[in-house]
């Protein structure tokens, strides 16, 4: 872990990509960005683990970071992983209440940190900002909710088929095909869906052999009937 000056050398640049500060001006931006400490984390590096006291408000300015928890055996299972843009840590605004889980770089990441204190103060101050975490919060209640219905209630391959179907509303389409991009290994996938790297290659591959799907590589999926895949929820 790494202190920089990049936020102040370019202005509000991580505030300025984070939805819960969009209705801030130029001049509000910039107050924002003068609370705002970076820090640089490498491949592997924790930013915090399960039992810290949360202090800040995190935001991905680059990189990747991953929220998982680890079972007593020792599995992995993703929570949440966290792209340019995005935040974390906000339960930490309105509580000392220990982390719940670890937080973790997925390689070279830089994040922008706001003390709780600083945070605090800006929601008093802009009510647009409080209002927008609320939002932002609650949509991240609802994903959680989701989250955990499919894993009680969905086999492997219904969790596996609706991450691909949520994977390929943002793909690259082509000749009624979509072609999915994943930055996630099978492992990382694996560990998002709540199941072995094992298990993940064989759903995939039969659902190759079905002609639902081809794989290439290790990192890009080509949907190739994507209602097929729509069929294998509903049955």
């Amino acid at each position: 872990m790494s202190q920089c000056t990049s936020c102040r050398d370019h202005l509000h640049v991580c505030a300025r990509n984070v939805p819960i500060f969009a209705s801030l001006g130029p001049d509000e931006l910039m107050e924002v960005n003068d609370l705002i400490r970076s820090v640089k984390y490498e491949k592997g590096e924790l930013l915090f683990s399960e039992g810290d006291i949360g202090t800040n408000l995190y935001i991905v300015r680059s990189g990747r970071i991953k929220l998982y928890t680890v079972s007593a055996d020792g599995r992995q299972q993703i929570l949440r992983i966290l792209e340019p843009g995005d935040f974390f840590g906000e339960l930490a605004l309105f509580q000392d209440a220990p982390q719940n889980c670890f937080a973790e770089a997925m390689e070279f990441s830089q994040v922008c940190l706001l003390g709780r204190s600083d945070m605090k103060g800006l929601l008093e101050r802009k009510p647009p900002v409080a209002a927008a975490l609320l939002e932002a919060i609650s949509a991240r209640l609802a994903q959680a909710e989701r989250f955990i219905g499919d894993l009680a209630l969905k086999s492997v391959e219904e969790r596996l088929v609706s991450w691909l179907m949520m994977e390929a509303e943002t793909g690259i389409r082509r000749e009624g095909e979509i072609e999915i991009r994943s930055p996630l290994s099978r492992e990382e996938l694996a560990h998002l869906l709540g199941t072995t790297i094992e298990t993940v290659s064989r759903r995939l591959n039969a659902l190759q052999a079905e002609g639902l799907l081809t794989l290439q590589g290790h990192r890009s999926i080509i949907i190739r009937d994507l209602d097929g895949l729509k069929r294998i929820l509903v049955k």
